[in-house]
């Protein structure tokens, strides 16, 4: 069972859609945290504003203040698909102004996440950008600590690439080729070949791979805005890429608590080493491209 986070750098796409996706594909038993600061996009994007939003992250943080965090945990989430109790939501924040009064919550949440492995259940979190170190204070680091993997979306273009590259680097500290092997930041390409693919990507920004989801921005829309889903939906590039995306994530975070198995866990709470490895330059056209100037030298 796994908590996996997925992320991204200012102005960088698709990281709820790929979050949705990822949840609706997900072989078992499936809870999805919307923990975007910007404020929740699910219930007025895919449930197209027909549900109230009287449940999810605020009251919850009502109910840790007054010590009942885990007997309120589950009242708190809408099933994500009808009829269908293995895949559920916890709603995240109206807007960015109540992010205040969430702040306390994210240490105890992340706890709670971490708990529901015992349960049998995998934890998907949206924390949608994610703040820099030194710029920008991130109250839900416990979320990024305890995850076993931390998807890191960008888009194929060079601005998603070099806006990435930034954010990896400042997230990273120990500069080490064995570095793609013991963070658990990982890249996640969201239409690749525009023009990179995702093992160049990858390498630019020094990080391991799940792959790639399709660009299918047709069949996005059932996702983002809540286009009725067509005839070929079920059979849609953006679903299909789920799949391979869904076993990579499977595959790395199994290598990657084998890995440190025989080793202390940080505090008996999570599971990766105690300081992430930095960001490596892998050398490719992309980490050049990323890294020129707009001098004319590079794709702009």
């Amino acid at each position: 069972m796994a908590l996996v986070a997925l992320a991204n750098a200012k102005g960088s796409p698709g990281t709820t859609t790929a979050a949705l996706v990822l949840a609706l594909q997900w072989p078992r038993p499936v809870l999805l945290v919307e923990a975007d600061l910007a404020g929740s996009s699910i219930l007025a994007g895919y449930f197209r504003g027909q549900l109230p939003h009287d449940r999810g992250l605020q009251p919850l943080a009502i109910a840790h203040s007054h010590g009942d965090l885990e007997a309120s945990f589950w009242g708190q989430t809408i099933p994500l698909v009808r009829n269908d109790p293995d895949k559920k939501l916890l709603p995240g924040i109206v807007s960015p102004h109540t992010a205040p009064a969430v702040a306390n919550l994210w240490g105890p949440l992340a706890n709670q996440l971490v708990a529901l492995e015992r349960g049998g259940i995998d934890v998907l979190v949206d924390l949608g950008r994610l703040g820099t170190g030194g710029v920008v204070r991130e109250d839900r680091e416990p979320l990024v600590r305890l995850a076993d993997q931390v998807l890191i979306t960008t888009g194929s273009r060079l601005p998603d690439i070099a806006v990435t590259r930034e954010l990896v680097k400042s997230r990273t500290s120990v500069v080490d080729a064995a570095a793609r092997e013991l963070t658990n930041l990982t890249a996640l390409t969201v239409g690749p070949g525009r023009p990179y693919d995702a093992g160049e990507i990858a390498r630019t920004l020094g990080l391991g791979t799940v792959g790639s989801l399709a660009w299918d921005p047709v069949n996005a829309e059932v996702l983002s805005v809540g286009s009725p889903a067509g005839r070929r939906y079920s059979t849609s590039p953006l679903v299909r890429s789920a799949g391979p995306v869904i076993s990579r994530i499977q595959d790395r975070t199994e290598k990657r608590r084998a890995r440190f198995a025989t080793g202390p866990r940080d505090g008996g709470s999570g599971s990766g080493p105690h300081r992430p490895p930095e960001y490596a330059d892998g050398g490719s056209r992309a980490a050049q491209a990323a890294g020129q100037r707009r001098d004319g030298g590079g794709r702009a």
